[in-house]
């Protein structure tokens, strides 16, 4: 009979699904009292059919546990199932758990103040630099901030909670051994060091467009909230919302331009009850945290800007503005523009953007 880790992972291999999981796992206790029931005894479990079985014998016939143990140390994997004292209770709490994840990095008891940042992909510089800076600022506070590692939002949020020096964990919607999208990989590793990647799904598993709802349980589930940063009318980051409201965490939206789509579905969930969010406080006020009993964020140091720096300072706002425009507002020419645009940048007050386009960041 296999031993307890190569249990847990003909189990996964199955394909079952997370709540057929969890009912076998009611009936058998353990993924190894599972792999040893006869076909009889599985079939008196709850919700358990002919076909269940068969996915389950399948699996053991035909999955290669030398390889997938072999996987699991090349990629620096390890598992962390539903009967670890270390899996995340928050994720325990939700009505499908899954039995196991496939963790590189660590979770930890400090994991368990956690809010999740999500929104589109296609997102806006304003957009950009409110998700990093709201990630930030709650890592700042002791929060760590939860993900799906995609272009857009995610990735923002990501990055602005490692540049804080805070943890943050990414969920995929694909195997361990999969980097979705592939230009995050340098991110990754990143977050891999400084919190952890998870996932439920198999090695080899596709990031196929089905499998991002299920992800995003994941992602309001890991959380005590939810933030939304810009999403569409139609948004994975809204079902994301919608998950978190049915497992009874808090939900919170960023408004934006009421002309840009972007904003359309942040807006609908202010109307449907969603906690409005200018800054990181909002979300600790809104989760019942006393401020006073989460580490406060340090006062930004006071810069002081003369010239031309003051001058362009100014002319700036948290929406893109061309480096052209900005030189007809302060009535300087393009090349003191460009040389004050780059001191405020050294002192981390603006972000450039594609096109010549520059935000102020405070």
């Amino acid at each position: 009979m296999p031993n307890d880790i190569d249990a847990w992972l003909l189990l996964n291999a199955s394909g079952l699904s997370a709540l057929r999981q969890r009912q076998l796992l009611a009936a058998f206790c353990s993924a190894e009292e599972i792999i040893a029931a006869s076909d009889n005894q599985l079939s008196q479990a709850e919700g358990i059919t002919t076909a269940h079985i068969k996915k389950l014998r399948r699996a053991q016939r035909e999955t290669d546990l030398p390889s997938l143990r072999q996987k699991c140390a090349d990629f620096s994997i390890h598992l962390l199932t539903i009967n670890d004292d270390n899996y995340p209770p928050l994720l325990k709490e939700t009505r499908t758990p899954p039995a196991m994840l496939f963790v590189q990095g660590e979770i930890t008891k400090s994991d368990e103040l956690a809010v999740a940042i999500v929104g589109t992909r296609k997102c806006t510089p304003y957009g950009r630099t409110v998700a990093r800076r709201l990630a930030g600022n709650l890592a700042q506070r002791g929060f760590t901030i939860i993900s799906g590692l995609a272009v857009g939002i995610d990735g923002e949020a990501h990055e602005g909670a490692l540049e804080a020096g805070g943890r943050s964990i990414a969920v995929l919607a694909c195997g361990p051994d999969i980097t979705y999208p592939t230009s995050h990989k340098s991110l990754r590793q990143r977050l891999a060091e400084s919190g952890a990647v998870v996932t439920e799904y198999a090695f080899g598993t596709r990031p196929l467009r089905e499998r991002f709802p299920a992800r995003n349980r994941l992602i309001s589930g890991l959380s005590l909230g939810t933030a939304v940063v810009e999403a569409p009318a139609k948004s994975g980051a809204l079902i994301t919302a919608r998950l978190a409201g049915e497992q009874g965490r808090e939900v919170f939206a960023v408004p934006g331009d009421i002309n840009s789509p972007t904003s359309r579905g942040c807006h609908a969930l202010i109307k449907d009850g969603a906690q409005l969010v200018e800054v990181a406080e909002d979300i600790v006020d809104g989760l019942g945290i006393l401020l006073q009993a989460v580490p406060a964020r340090p006062e930004p140091l006071e810069v002081e800007l003369h010239g031309d720096e003051k001058i362009v300072y100014e002319a700036l706002s948290h929406e893109p503005i061309h480096i052209d425009q900005i030189a007809e507002a302060c009535g300087r020419r393009p090349a003191q523009v460009t040389s004050a645009l780059m001191l405020l940048e050294v002192k981390d007050l603006v972000r450039r953007f594609p096109g010549n386009t520059f935000v102020r960041l405070n």
